[in-house]
């Protein structure tokens, strides 16, 4: 039997994962689009600077996202981030944050998150660089095939699992040759769910920016600052000695009005936001980097058991099966997607 996961990201990695350990003898291949592994969970550098551009850090909820990070996986790298994040309002106002979810675990890597992608993908087939674009069912078979970008065929499997945000999924099923009926209701409930963008501005600073927080979020969601981080404060690899890295992601209204904006004029706003967050003069960063996240974080939820119960090979798993984007429930989500592919499998 031959399994195709469709994206590298956390959720297409934690299932090959469990399904190797259930199903030694599985043939997995995943399909990755871009260079590198993690999806959102991605890290930069740049002179001597590391930022997660993405992702910010992972949170230890509950037993086995622990257990994955300390006994699951190397722990070499791994770090406790120790400060808290506060929150602010839209007049300004910063306040300490809530001490419950304070009191939860956050951790991040030394070499930056994507290290976690890294540490996942580890021993597993993922084939770089190749978007898958279509599928074709053989009708009478448990065979599915799969086309890339140029219309090439890609690969075969039993079972396909994608995992792409829902819009892009949608566009694959939609391209796609198979029961019309069922390939409409799916493409429908996956249409369903709207992302909000993300536009990510990374300053780096040639002197010190010391705060009581490690972040600050914007709580009452009026602010187009959404989430402002002292990346420095993840460890002394972040940058070099004497130097400061900031990490502004903004709010899905702003990101949606701004996204084709001119980078320095963008930067230009963004800055003078930042420094009457922070009442402090930023308007002279060494340098700055831009990230735009087209499908950045889901503002709803598709019935995963619907879509997960065609009884045909298909399954799906991703953020919009959970309704938020955090790297822990993209985990969990295909762990337990993981195991409705085991027991079709065992059908």
């Amino acid at each position: 039997m031959h399994l195709a996961i469709i994206g590298a990201g956390m959720a297409g990695l934690s299932a090959a994962r469990e399904l190797r350990q259930r199903h030694p003898d599985l043939s997995i291949t995943i399909y990755e689009k871009s260079r590198g592994v993690g999806g959102r969970v991605a890290t930069r550098r740049r002179d001597g600077f590391v930022f997660d551009h993405g992702a910010q850090v992972i949170k230890a909820q509950d037993e086995d996202m622990d257990r994955l990070l300390h006994t699951g996986l190397p722990t070499e790298g791994l770090r406790r981030i120790t400060q808290p994040v506060y929150v602010f309002h839209a007049d300004g106002t910063i306040v300490e944050g809530d001490p419950t979810l304070n009191a939860e675990p956050s951790w991040s890597y030394a070499a930056g998150l994507n290290q976690l992608g890294k540490l996942l993908a580890a021993g597993l087939d993922v084939r770089r660089e190749i978007r898958i674009a279509a599928l074709r069912h053989e009708t009478g078979t448990e065979r599915w095939m799969l086309f890339d970008a140029n219309g090439a065929h890609a690969g075969t499997a039993n079972a396909v699992l994608l995992t792409p945000p829902a819009p892009q999924t949608a566009e694959i099923l939609a391209m796609s040759e198979f029961d019309p009926t069922l390939r409409d209701a799916l493409v429908r409930e996956l249409i369903r769910v709207p992302y909000r963008r993300c536009l990510t501005l990374t300053l780096a600073y040639d002197r010190p920016i010391e705060r009581p927080f490690y972040a600050l979020v914007n709580v009452d969601r009026q602010h187009p600052v959404a989430w402002l981080a002292l990346e420095h404060t993840k460890g002394t690899e972040r940058c070099p000695p004497g130097h400061s890295l900031l990490i502004v992601q903004m709010s899905g209204y702003f990101s949606l009005q701004q996204w084709d904006a001119p980078a320095e004029e963008l930067a230009s706003a963004v800055i003078e936001m930042v420094s009457m967050v922070l009442e402090e003069d930023l308007r002279r960063p060494m340098w700055y980097d831009r990230q735009g996240w087209r499908y950045a974080l889901p503002d709803g939820v598709a019935k995963a058991d619907m879509l997960n119960s065609t009884q045909t090979g298909l399954f799906f798993a991703g953020d919009y099966a959970v309704g938020l984007g955090r790297i822990h429930l993209a985990i969990k989500n295909g762990q337990e997607v993981a195991r409705a592919i085991d027991a079709w499998l065992n059908r």
